[in-house]
């Protein structure tokens, strides 16, 4: 199938690039002469926006700014402040994307063919303008039209986030001017707040740019190995995962699974359960209890193999592969832990698949496959969030660990302080099931790979729920190898809420307004080229038909992603690889599959043809207080230019001549 898709897209490619030798063959006096055309093309554009300023341009940002003044205070209430600024800056950037797209789209529909009914083209043709500066001037009028409105609402939005900001920072402060006198006169045995000191002094528009770790989670963690040995918790809601490649079978006997775990207490009977999964196909399970030994081992073979196996057809020679496989192991048994092996070598590897075609792997005397190394431990999974819980009401059940690994670290990139150490942030939740009236309490502990023997421990850090917890780390731990950041709760019926991004390693922020400008900008490329397909609808198209085939062409250029994997698939797949099989030589199957490929690799074809307006996504850097590389910014500007040449060729090749002799 990977075969198909690059036969797709080089003939999407094929069919550009023969639209485009076309434009040259046809337009090269007029590309001649585009230098000293530009001022024709730009007195064009600037008739089309003054008629795009007397169809009420400038009512637009008015419309939008109402817009999200009444979505804004309907919505945003009791947000935490990061929260808040997310919100307002979600419907601010949405809002703008979606009524420039709507308006300028159905502007740039209406632009030629309103002109033509109104015989306005032909005075247009009576001036020495070619084809080619008519589609750039009316580009380039409705994109300078798009580009004043954006920088009206640019400013709308600065203005009014900052006057967001100004009252956060006051709050914050208050906040913690009161603390830090509650706790002088012990009234509180909580010491005052320093994220909310961090916030008043910094507020929270800046781009926080930052480095994230990768996240494992553990029942317990073993420092007496190196790397630690992780635990799994029996009797709550971890999970390991073992993620294998496709799994080669024999017709005449099945692969197992063998599971060997290290148990403590050692000895104790335990049990585990078992879903196993078509990562391809997520819908394709199968579960099933296994009781373990008292050397913590089991085996476990499916029910239906053919789910999950590769198998290769006697008589055709096809091999049928579901693809890779990934197994969900979770202990049910209290009072129990698992151990987990890393899974670098055959030995420490908790999970293998033996008996497997050693022809099909290639290998000689091999006949088991182990899955990816590292195997994935998660916690109680809820709204994108992962939970620890704290230790045992009895202080005997340690807490569940959260740890993240921080490597490639350039010490030179990371901003200290005076007294020589960097900054990390915190920014964690909290659910409490007892003890609602304790403060919030984990436990830190930071070292670095290379000497984990003298880690610089927290034992008691204050816990901000859903804001910024600030941890100074001494500047040691960057030594140049990996720095381990683990985190649990020690309250008793606590658990931290905790994503990969909750605990970050500080650089140096960025300003707001350049944040905000290199997302105006993301939007605008959006909006121009949105415009041009319009404009180019519009070259030989009445105005309803450009604007349906406009609006197909935004909905297909969304719909990118979803088209490539469904032509991975060859098709929506309702039916088993057993089925399939069977189905082979049925003809109302073989011709439903046929008709069904080729729609499939048409809708791919013109997929590729049109642009990938799925890549044009400003929110997921300015609503995270992340900084906006400028090479993502200047992918964006590359890809919309390079999509909008091949539709202004289709423009001046499909535009009658004669309109404009």
């Amino acid at each position: 199938m990977h075969h198909s898709i690059n036969i797709m897209s080089l003939v999407a490619d094929a069919v550009i690039l023969v639209i485009l030798v076309a434009f040259i063959l046809t337009a090269f006096r007029d590309i001649a002469r585009i230098g000293t055309g530009i001022s024709r093309a730009w007195a064009v554009g600037r008739t089309t926006f003054i008629e795009a300023w007397h169809n009420r341009m400038w009512a637009i940002p008015v419309i939008w700014m109402v817009i999200c003044l009444i979505l804004g205070f309907s919505i945003v209430r009791g947000y935490t402040p990061g929260s808040e600024v997310r919100v307002y800056l979600t419907i601010f950037i949405r809002a703008q994307e979606i009524i420039l797209l709507v308006y300028l789209g159905i502007l740039a529909c209406l632009s030629l063919p309103r002109e033509r009914e109104r015989k306005t083209l032909i005075t247009t043709g009576a001036k020495p303008v070619t084809r080619l500066e008519l589609l750039l001037g009316k580009i380039m009028g409705l994109g300078a039209a798009a580009l004043v409105m954006l920088l009206a609402m640019m400013l709308f939005t600065w203005a009014f986030m900052k006057v967001v900001d100004h009252n956060i920072r006051s709050d914050a402060m208050v906040s913690y001017k009161l603390e830090k006198k509650n706790y002088n006169r012990l009234v509180r045995h909580v010491p005052p707040d320093f994220g909310l000191l961090y916030t008043a002094t910094h507020g929270v528009l800046q781009a926080q740019n930052y480095i994230t770790g990768k996240l494992r989670i553990a029942g317990m963690i073993s420092y007496a190995t190196n790397p630690p040995t992780r635990y799994l918790k029996g009797g709550s809601t971890e999970t390991v995962y073992f993620e294998f490649p496709s799994i080669p079978a024999n017709l005449s006997y099945q692969p197992d699974f063998l599971f060997r775990f290290g148990l403590f207490p050692p000895g104790r009977p335990a049990e585990i359960h078992i879903t196993a999964i078509e990562r391809e196909n997520p819908m394709v399970t199968e579960e099933a209890s296994v009781k373990l030994n008292a050397a913590g081992s089991a085996a476990w073979t499916p029910k239906h193999p053919f789910r999950f196996f590769s198998y290769t057809d006697p008589q055709t020679g096809r091999v049928l592969s579901p693809g890779p496989v990934v197994l969900k192991v979770t202990c049910p048994t209290f009072h129990t832990y698992l151990q987990i092996g890393d899974g670098t070598h055959l030995s420490n590897c908790s999970c293998i698949v033996t008996g497997v075609n050693a022809a099909m792997l290639h290998e000689h005397g091999i006949d088991y496959i182990l899955p990816k190394a590292d195997p994935v431990i998660t916690g109680f999974k809820s709204n994108g969030w992962q939970e620890i819980t704290g230790p045992g009401k009895t202080g005997q059940t340690p807490p569940e660990v959260a740890s993240w690994e921080f490597t490639h670290l350039n010490p030179l990139a990371i901003p200290k302080t005076k007294n020589g150490k960097f900054t990390l942030h915190l920014i964690c939740g909290v659910s409490k099931q007892t003890n609602e009236a304790i403060p919030n309490y984990a436990a830190l502990f930071a070292y670095s790979s290379d000497d984990p023997t003298n880690p610089v421990k927290i034992l008691k850090l204050h816990i901000n729920e859903k804001r910024v917890t600030v941890v100074q780390l001494p500047e040691r731990l960057l030594d140049g190898s990996a720095l381990i950041v683990n985190l649990s709760s020690i309250v008793h019926g606590h658990w931290l809420k905790i994503r990969t991004n909750s605990v970050r390693i500080m650089q140096k922020p960025s300003s707001f307004i350049g944040n905000l400008f290199k997302t105006e900008l993301i939007v605008f490329c959006e909006v121009i080229l949105l415009i041009t397909i319009g404009v180019v609808s519009g070259t030989a198209l009445g105005w309803p038909v450009a604007l349906l085939t406009t609006m197909c062409c935004y909905i297909l250029g969304n719909l990118f992603h979803f088209v490539s994997v469904l032509a991975k698939a060859n098709g929506f797949e309702l039916l088993n690889i057993v089925q399939e099989h069977r189905l082979q030589g049925v003809w109302y199957y073989q011709l439903g599959s046929f008709i069904s490929g080729v729609m499939v690799h048409v809708l791919e074809i013109l997929v590729y043809l049109l642009p990938n307006f799925t890549r044009f996504s400003p929110l997921p850097f300015i609503t995270a207080s992340r900084n906006m590389p400028w090479l993502f910014l200047g992918q964006n500007i590359f890809a919309a230019m390079i999509s909008m040449i091949p539709a202004i060729a289709v423009g001046y090749l499909v535009m009658r001549k004669r309109e404009l002799s």
